[in-house]
C-alpha cells in the first residue's frame, strides 16, 4: 500500500521543495522501504521526461514502464545483486504502485495548476465601466439585466455570473432592470448600502463623495441593508424611495400620511422612507428617473446639491465664494439648456451672481 505521507513528501519535493525536517523524514522513509526507494526513482525519471511539470504524457509514462519492465527482465536473468533478487517478486506490485503514484502526482499538480488558473481568471473576469461627466451609457449583463449609468459613475460587474448570487459594485447613479432569477439574488454594493433583489426595476444614486444616497423602487421588491448596520433590513415597495443620510436616525413608517417616527434605536446613519415624486402633467415618469429622458430635475433642492448634479451633468466646476449661497433652494427642470442658461434661469429666481472662467463657474453675491 502506498503511504499517503510518502506521496505528499515526494510531490512537495518535485514541486515546491522540502524543509530540512521534511527532507530527513523522506530520506528515512526511503531507507526503511526499498519499494518506496524504487518508486521515487521511477517518479523522478518520469518527472524529468515531462517538461510541462504537470501534464500527463502517455509516451513518457510508457517509457518509464518500459524501464521497469527492462529492470524486471534483468532481475529475472540474474543480472542483479543478491539483495535485489530478493525483490523480484515485488516487480508486479511495484509497477502498479508506480502507475498510481505517477498518475496521482500528475493529477494533484494539474489540480493545483487549474485552481491557480481559475483564480487568475476570476481576478481578471470583471469589467469596470466609467462614464464621464455629461455622458450616460447602457449595459446588458450576462444574465440579461440591463443597467443604465448616469454621468460620472463607476460600475464594476463580472463578465459572466457564475456563483449563487449576482453581485455588482456601484459608485454613482444607475437604473436597473434586473432579470428575474429566484435562485440567484442580484446584489448591488455601494459605499453606504447593499441592495438585494430577485427581479425588479429601480434606481440607485450613491456617490462615494456624497453623504446622501437614494434608492427608488419603480416596481417589484427590494431589500436594503446599510453598510454600518447590516442587521437592519429595509424592505421597499413599489413607488417608494429610501433616503440614506449620515448623523441622524429617522424612518418614515406611514407612507400614506407622510408622518415620520423617530427611531431611537438607530444611531449614526439616518434613513427615511418616502414616496416617489410624480408630475403627471409634465411627465409620467418619476422625478427620480427623469435623467433617463435627459431631464435634469430639482424639486426644492438646496443650491449645493444642485451644483453637484450640474457639475456631473455638464462636466463643469462650480465654486461658491459665499457659503450661505449653498443653502438657497430651487425648483427647476432643465433639458436642452447649457450650463450658462441653467444658471441664468436660477439667477432670476433668487439673488446671486456668477462669473465664468473656462469651465469653472464662480457663484457670489
Amino acid at each position: 500500500m502506498v503511504e499517503p505521507r510518502f506521496v505528499e513528501l515526494l510531490t512537495k519535493e518535485l514541486t515546491e521543495g522540502l524543509t530540512v525536517a521534511e527532507r530527513q523524514e523522506l530520506d528515512h522513509l526511503l531507507q526503511q522501504n526499498p519499494v518506496h526507494k524504487k518508486q521515487s526513482a521511477i517518479i523522478k525519471e518520469y518527472w524529468k521526461s515531462d517538461s510541462t511539470g504537470y501534464k500527463a504524457s502517455a509516451a513518457n509514462f510508457e517509457k518509464v514502464m518500459e524501464g521497469i519492465n527492462a529492470a524486471e527482465q534483468n532481475a529475472a536473468a540474474g543480472d542483479v545483486s543478491d539483495n535485489e533478487n530478493k525483490s523480484i517478486k515485488l516487480w508486479p506490485v511495484l509497477k502498479c504502485l508506480a502507475a498510481v503514484l505517477i498518475l496521482g502526482v500528475t493529477l494533484y499538480l494539474w489540480l493545483i495548476s487549474a485552481n491557480t488558473d481559475n483564480k487568475n481568471i476570476k481576478a481578471q473576469n470583471w469589467n469596470t465601466k466609467i462614464t464621464a461627466p455629461g455622458i450616460k451609457t447602457r449595459l446588458v449583463l450576462s444574465d440579461g439585466t440591463t443597467v443604465t449609468l448616469n454621468s460620472a459613475t463607476t460600475f464594476k460587474y463580472p463578465v459572466q455570473f457564475d456563483g449563487k448570487t449576482r453581485e455588482v459594485y456601484l459608485n454613482g447613479e444607475a437604473y436597473f432592470d434586473v432579470h428575474k432569477d429566484k435562485k440567484h439574488p442580484f446584489i448591488i454594493h455601494t459605499n453606504k448600502m447593499n441592495v438585494r433583489v430577485l427581479g425588479t426595476v429601480f434606481n440607485i444614486k450613491s456617490y462615494d463623495n456624497e453623504s446622501r444616497s437614494e434608492t427608488s423602487l419603480i416596481h417589484g421588491s427590494i431589500e436594503v441593508t446599510l453598510s454600518d448596520r447590516k442587521a437592519d433590513r429595509i424592505i421597499l415597495k413599489p413607488s417608494e424611495k429610501l433616503i440614506v443620510q449620515n448623523n441622524s436616525a429617522q424612518k418614515q413608517t406611514n407612507i400614506s400620511t407622510g408622518k415620520n417616527k423617530l427611531n431611537t434605536a438607530v444611531t449614526g446613519t439616518q434613513y427615511s422612507l418616502t414616496n416617489l415624486t410624480y408630475f403627471p402633467s409634465v411627465d409620467s415618469a418619476a422625478v427620480e428617473t427623469l435623467w433617463l429622458k435627459n431631464k435634469l430635475v430639482f424639486r426644492n433642492n438646496n443650491f449645493e446639491s444642485i451644483a453637484t448634479d450640474m457639475e456631473r451633468w455638464y462636466g463643469i466646476k462650480i465654486v461658491f465664494e459665499h457659503e450661505e449661497l449653498k443653502k438657497l433652494r430651487f425648483t427647476a427642470t432643465f433639458e436642452r439648456e447649457t450650463a450658462t442658461e441653467a444658471l441664468e434661469s436660477l439667477r432670476f429666481t433668487d439673488d446671486f451672481r456668477y462669473k465664468k472662467k473656462g469651465s469653472i463657474f464662480y457663484i457670489f453675491k
